[in-house]
């Protein structure tokens, strides 16, 4: 018995608005996030729904520039040589990012401080000379 079905089919929501990571600001280059206005939920990106709530009243936010180390790996590419990568979670907010990770100033440590280095379209996290 073949009877046909009507079922209704929810289609997905685009949640973010843009794929671009880095917006400017009145402090300068930053990672663009979202802040929902609903739940409080800070995320990365720029996004039109919250991904905890659902909610739609979302909010445009700069990220902070500086964080800490959570984890990190060097990838060693054939011969593009070696591409640091690692986890940083963000000063201030409950926002965990994987990114490169920029070692010509000096060796990146876990749990070391960095900051975001912006040049052009590339952005990397650096360690920041502890004095």
């Amino acid at each position: 018995m073949n009877a046909p079905r009507d079922a209704k089919v929810s289609a997905p929501i685009a949640d973010l608005d843009s794929d671009h990571p880095i917006g400017e600001f009145a402090e300068g280059a930053r990672l663009v996030g979202t802040r929902c206005n609903a739940c409080g939920t800070t995320m990365l990106g720029n996004r039109v729904v919250c991904s905890t709530c659902v909610s739609t009243d979302v909010a445009r936010v700069a990220l902070p520039a500086t964080g800490s180390l959570y984890s990190f790996t060097r990838l060693h590419v054939g011969g593009d040589g070696v591409r640091p990568l690692g986890y940083v979670d963000l000063d201030g907010v409950e926002v965990r990012t994987l990114a490169d990770l920029d070692e010509s100033n000096g060796p990146v440590q876990l749990d070391g401080a960095v900051r975001l280095v912006v040049t052009g379209d590339a952005w990397a996290f650096a360690p920041i000379a502890s004095n």
